[in-house]
């Protein structure tokens, strides 16, 4: 199941969403409602890839990290924003301070659950309550009433290089409402680097990129009822250097009239040929620029924990309230 189709009762909203984004300039796909259980599992395989190399840093550095970083913050409870499989939850539960609670949130139930399933076997003395929302979202009563203090949030898998400058401002001032002083935070950041080996890692040989992005359309078409040709759309990345970050997308082989049915009634949408239609950002960082941002929100970097080939940086930050 999608996210569009989670948010069936507000299809309409999404609809007006998909539709403003094609009518941008540049055009733009709403990528946090293009997730379901193939995309899911779909990338899950892209992590795998030799070009995509974020993933691999990201788990040398929990399994090297894991005891400073739950020393540091004392967290009994651990909340990890946008859960996935789990697998990045397991080395800092290994050293949390018992009894360890898990609170992993997703807006797929189906991943939930199968994560339960792998928690129950790997770390059986935690206590996991998962949580089906979108965390972008005011949180509901189980995030914010998490019992054993102090918190260790986790934003790990580089997504906050999916957030645009304005959705990490009100990410951060979202967590900033809901955790209280002394609570952790533990970000993967993507840092800045050789932009040819950052773009290629969106780029993969076998082409798993490419289809994770034409199905996004697929999912549209099934779920709004658009008429995406996917036959029509090539992969498309490039590095944009002014925003610090590489752009991935699909590009127009031919002219393309795309229909959006109900809003408020069917109109279309006309994407010339060669025209991109960017569906994921992917923002690079530096240290100093984070240490602002969060510094704005009221959280202090602790420890900055990076890659020896400077890639990718673990950062923990304390919420000071």
């Amino acid at each position: 199941m999608s996210a569009v189709a989670v948010q069936s009762g507000a299809v309409l909203q999404v609809r007006a969403e998909v539709a403003t984004g094609l009518g941008a300039e540049p055009p733009h796909l709403p990528y946090r409602l293009l997730w379901d259980e193939h995309n899911t599992a779909l990338y899950d395989r892209i992590r795998e890839q030799p070009e995509y190399y974020l993933n691999r840093l990201e788990m040398q550095l929990l399994h090297a990290h894991s005891r400073e970083v739950t020393a540091d913050c004392g967290a009994r409870t651990l909340i990890e924003l946008g859960s996935g499989t789990g697998e990045k939850a397991l080395p800092l539960l290994r050293h949390l301070t018992a009894p360890a609670t898990y609170l992993p949130v997703d807006v797929s139930t189906s991943a939930l659950s199968r994560l339960t399933d792998r928690l129950r076997h790997a770390s059986p003395s935690t206590s996991v309550h998962t949580v089906a929302a979108d965390f972008t979202r005011p949180w509901p009563p189980a995030l914010r009433e998490t019992g054993r203090r102090p918190a260790l949030v986790t934003f790990l898998g580089s997504t906050l290089g999916n957030l645009l400058p304005g959705e990490r401002h009100d990410l951060l001032a979202l967590l900033a409402g809901s955790l209280e002083p002394g609570d952790g935070l533990l970000l993967g950041v993507p840092l800045l680097h050789d932009a040819q080996v950052m773009v290629s890692a969106y780029q993969d040989a076998a082409g798993l990129m490419e289809a994770f992005y034409l199905h996004c359309l697929r999912i549209l078409n099934r779920d709004l009822g658009t008429n995406f040709d996917l036959d029509a759309y090539a992969h498309h990345v490039t590095w944009a250097a002014p925003e610090q970050r590489v752009e991935i997308g699909l590009r127009a082989l031919a002219d393309q009239s795309v229909l959006i049915p109900g809003h408020p009634t069917s109109h279309r949408v006309l994407l010339p040929r060669g025209q991109v239609l960017r569906a994921a950002v992917a923002v690079r960082f530096t240290a100093e620029q984070l240490d602002d941002e969060l510094s704005a929100h009221g959280f202090e970097t602790v420890r900055r924990l990076p890659d020896t080939s400077g890639r990718y940086m673990l950062l923990l930050a304390r919420h000071q309230g």
